[in-house]
């Protein structure tokens, strides 16, 4: 009963540690989404300059999660951690001394996004190789949602320092978090020879193709990158679109205020994610992930129709929208580690970084375009078609869902048939 106890606590234990280093390496997050409206001006760049630069994290991203999360079938996911942390603090270093023009930003922030690929997934195969499968699908909501309290408390520290402070301020805390990152792991964490996930596989951890063959994963893996597209555009221009909406609705509101309430937006989505995965596990994962979808679109379209109006009223239903976005977040990503098999997991999971944060890269730009092709930022059509682009993720979630659960329900009837 004790020993049982003693591993109940060191789970949760594990659990926070990496949550919290999570939240540490992810304070960088929302230095240029906020930034962004300063050199926007400053450096005359429009819509679709401004999107790309957003994209170049995710690109980053894109470049080195096979690397990063492919090794870790191979070796601890601690030390991958712990490196791409610091590969952050070097990202956040060019920003400071070498960013002065679309270009030079691209290729930092890139380095910043692909530290963030070797901290995320890499942070969820740290808990998988030192977890049972039971625990696995149950802690991984609580992983993945620590993301959304990460990022929603960037866009409050940076959201600060952009109202009181400059870009040297902003970068620095990028630098110092990304350290305490780091530390975290290296101290609290204990070193594993081999990972459950591992049983030393002679795969090269190049090789992805387990995740191709993994047709239920694979699902959820698209799924994901569809999901991540909406939730990365939301991201990206949800400060911009607040920003702009103070122009018209007469309202005195300073930028940290703003920061601060996207913050507690973001905070939002950790509950509604986690409720989403327990939801998913009670009443069955695709059949919740369809409505979730669907009903998420649907939003996305009465968004669309409802600007423009008064400021208070757009933070409503702008935070009601990031609650539905992030209800299928956490189940999306528990599903594909439930149905990756061991010594396959780090593939599969870095297919699913491949095709979320592929998606992701997209989501700056092609908002960006769709602001610049229908009047700009200050259009309020422009808006409604932004929004409207967002949504069609949500709409691919429904509609991969409705053809994985009619797939998968006629190879069981088809197998006990045979």
């Amino acid at each position: 009963m004790i020993e049982d106890i003693q591993s109940k606590t060191n789970k949760i234990i594990l659990l926070i540690v990496m949550c919290v280093a999570l939240m540490f390496s992810l304070a960088s997050f929302s230095i240029w989404p906020i930034f962004l409206v300063k050199f926007r001006d400053l450096w005359e760049l429009n819509n679709t300059q401004i999107g790309w630069i957003t994209g170049s994290y995710f690109i980053g991203y894109l470049l080195l999660t096979p690397v990063y999360v492919g090794l870790t079938d191979k070796v601890d996911a601690k030390w991958i951690f712990i490196f791409a942390s610091l590969s952050i603090i070097g990202g956040c270093l060019g920003l400071l001394y070498f960013a002065n023009g679309f270009w030079p930003t691209c290729f930092f922030w890139g380095i910043v996004g692909s530290g963030h690929a070797g901290t995320y997934m890499p942070g969820l195969q740290i808990l998988n190789s030192r977890l049972n499968k039971i625990d696995r699908v149950k802690f991984t909501p609580w992983y993945t949602s620590s993301m959304g309290i990460g990022t929603g408390l960037s866009f409050a520290l940076i959201g600060y320092v952009f109202s009181n402070f400059d870009w040297f301020e902003a970068c620095l805390i990028g630098m110092i978090t990304s350290g305490l990152s780091a530390t975290l792991v290296l101290l609290f964490i204990n070193s594993s020879k081999t990972t459950s996930s591992n049983q030393k596989t002679n795969r090269h951890f190049l090789d992805l193709r387990p995740a191709f063959r993994n047709k239920s994963a694979l699902s959820y893996i698209i799924s994901y990158g569809t999901h991540t597209f909406e939730l990365m555009a939301y991201r990206a221009w949800i400060f911009a679109f607040l920003v702009w909406s103070i122009s018209f609705s007469g309202e005195n509101i300073s930028f940290d205020r703003i920061t601060f309430i996207i913050a507690s937006i973001m905070i939002l989505g950790m509950i509604s994610s986690l409720t989403g995965a327990k939801i998913c596990l009670e009443y069955g994962r695709r059949k919740v992930l369809m409505i979730i979808g669907i009903t998420t679109f649907s939003y996305s379209i009465l968004i669309a129709l409802s600007i423009p109006m008064s400021f208070w009223y757009l933070v409503l239903i702008i935070a009601i929208y990031n609650i539905l976005i992030m209800l299928d977040s956490g189940a999306l990503t528990a599903g594909t580690v439930d149905a990756s098999k061991d010594g396959e997991r780090g593939a599969v999971l870095a297919v699913h970084s491949l095709f979320g944060f592929g998606s992701g890269a997209l989501a700056g730009p092609i908002i960006g375009f769709v602001l610049d092709l229908n009047g700009g930022a200050e259009s309020n059509f422009a808006w409604s078609l932004a929004f409207f682009a967002m949504g069609l993720g949500s709409l691919f979630v429904f509609l991969i869902q409705i053809y994985a659960y009619y797939y998968f329900n006629i190879q069981i009837k088809k197998s006990k048939i045979n």
